[in-house]
């Protein structure tokens, strides 16, 4: 019976190899068309799924304990930071995740920043460019405005502002 139990478990391990290798291999051979729409969907799903996994993330019951909140009922707790827009939202294998970045962990919080920045944020942009913009290296601060959070949040959002303005040309 034991050798069935420890069998069953690296028998699912592997298939779950063998599943994730598949769909990557879709994924890769589906980017080979020539649908330029199917194209820019497919590097648009490629470049959110590696913002991402290159982000630390939390699950609602790791974000609740963050903030030192009840983990009673951790799917209600956040989704009401949710609806007040307080925080950026994505979902990762069917689980709701949080951007680490977001929390202070001192102050058990999430930086008051983040509420700003997503009011700011326009209709054309989506919470995944937001994250963009907030992970990746900006000129302003020597590295990305995410790591600012806490210490520069006045720099931040005067730097989203001029981000967002729209280009004039004369």
């Amino acid at each position: 019976a034991a050798f069935v139990v420890v069998f069953a478990k690296r028998f699912s391990g592997e298939i779950d190899k063998v599943v994730n290798a598949y769909r990557l291999m879709l994924r890769e051979s589906l980017a080979k068309g020539n649908d330029p729409d199917l194209q820019a969907a497919l590097n648009r799903a490629r470049l959110q799924e590696k913002i991402l996994a290159s982000t630390s993330m939390v699950d609602q019951a790791q974000a609740c304990e963050l903030l030192g909140l009840s983990g009673t009922n951790p799917s209600a707790t956040m989704k009401r930071k949710e609806e007040k827009r307080e925080i950026l939202r994505f979902t990762l294998d069917g689980r709701v995740s949080y951007p680490l970045f977001q929390f202070d962990v001192e102050g058990r919080r999430i930086f008051p920043v983040m509420a700003k920045l997503i009011a700011l944020k326009p209709d054309t942009w989506s919470d995944f460019r937001l994250l963009h913009w907030l992970t990746r290296p900006h000129l302003d601060f020597g590295a990305a405005p995410a790591e600012k959070l806490g210490a520069q949040e006045t720099e931040v959002v005067a730097a989203f502002k001029r981000e967002i303005l729209p280009a004039e040309h004369g």
